[in-house]
């Protein structure tokens, strides 16, 4: 029988609680190393543990609901994503280096290959990509 390859994937909900923000850490990481071959041990992988600490973080502090994370990987690129029930969308902010927070976004921008939003209804997701090879 043949059919569409399987992308690897792994979806978790976690509590909108800060604790959460170093469990999804964790999580992530496990979650890509369990993908195997080429992201195993992958220096990929601190970046996606750096992002969705802060997409988390983000959806924690102004969206709603309990934060969704799925991972997925689909042999060329690692897609990170947080989805949560708020309507607010993300933006950068203009911050001094004096001010506290601000820089989840302009990490963003500055680490994922590409990334985005997706209006959801309820809420949305906030999604990056990122590359091997960046």
């Amino acid at each position: 029988m043949r059919g569409e390859p399987t992308i690897p994937c792994c979806e978790s909900r976690f509590p909108a609680v800060t604790a959460s923000i170093a469990d999804a850490r964790h999580w992530v990481r496990d979650c890509v190393e369990g993908f195997g071959g080429p992201l195993r041990r992958h220096p990929v992988i601190q970046t996606a543990e750096l992002l969705v600490s802060e997409l988390i973080t983000n959806a924690i502090r102004h969206g709603a609901g309990p934060p969704l994370i799925r991972v997925t990987w689909n042999g060329r690129l690692l897609r990170i994503a947080v989805s949560d029930h708020g309507d607010r969308l993300p933006r950068m902010h203009a911050t001094a280096n004096t001010e506290p927070g601000g820089f989840g976004m302009q990490l963003l921008e500055r680490l994922a290959l590409r990334w985005g939003v997706t209006p959801r209804h309820p809420g949305k997701t906030v999604w990056a990509e990122l590359s091997l090879e960046s």
